[in-house]
């Protein structure tokens, strides 16, 4: 009688809400990775740069910078990945360091997260980009703007662990163009 009593309160208690885990990736490459869950303190913190909802779409640009720095200040503080620099080679003897591939990977997941939390309401996340110049190649997260269809890249591999990640339009980025100030307002300090 136990065991019913337990499963009709496990069913008619409504679904279970399960919060997103990532498999976190560094060491170039995603060549190592770890597990990661955030608290119940972890999330609220997120979902309170959300609240109010965002008015707009550049709004939400801004929430979207300051939660994935967020995620990557948490991430980094159970993964030991807090030390990484921005870039592959000011931290290329860093324990831990990530590379483009590392930070594309764990800001897609971050933001698939704010997507599957239903934070986002002007945005919907893309497929992950990558440019090639010359030899070099670079990846990065991205996101669709709903209403015009306009994909922008968010990328974080530019800064330090926690760090605001940059946001450009994907036809800028591939072309290599200095990140806009209009998205990133703290460049206009520098």
């Amino acid at each position: 009688m136990f065991i019913v009593r337990v499963l009709l309160m496990f069913l008619l208690g409504g679904p279970a809400v399960a919060m997103p885990y990532f498999v976190q990736c560094f060491d170039f490459g995603c060549k190592s990775t770890q597990e990661l869950h955030y608290s119940a303190r972890d999330w609220d913190e997120i979902r309170a740069l959300f609240t109010p909802a965002s008015v707009d779409s550049d709004t939400e640009k801004q929430a979207i910078r300051k939660a994935v720095a967020t995620m990557e200040r948490i991430s980094g503080e159970i993964s030991g990945t807090f030390r990484d620099k921005g870039g592959n080679y000011p931290g290329y003897d860093i324990i831990r360091q990530m590379d483009c591939i590392d930070e594309s990977t764990n800001t897609f997941q971050y933001l698939v997260a704010l997507e599957e939390l239903k934070l986002l309401k002007w945005h919907r996340v893309d497929y992950k980009q990558r440019r090639i110049v010359w030899f070099a190649t670079h990846w990065t997260a991205t996101i669709t703007e709903i209403d015009s269809g306009e994909r922008f890249v968010v990328d974080s591999w530019y800064r330090d662990n926690g760090e605001l990640p940059y946001i450009q339009p994907l036809a800028d980025w591939q072309s290599k163009r200095d990140f806009p100030v209009a998205y990133n307002p703290e460049l206009a300090a520098n």
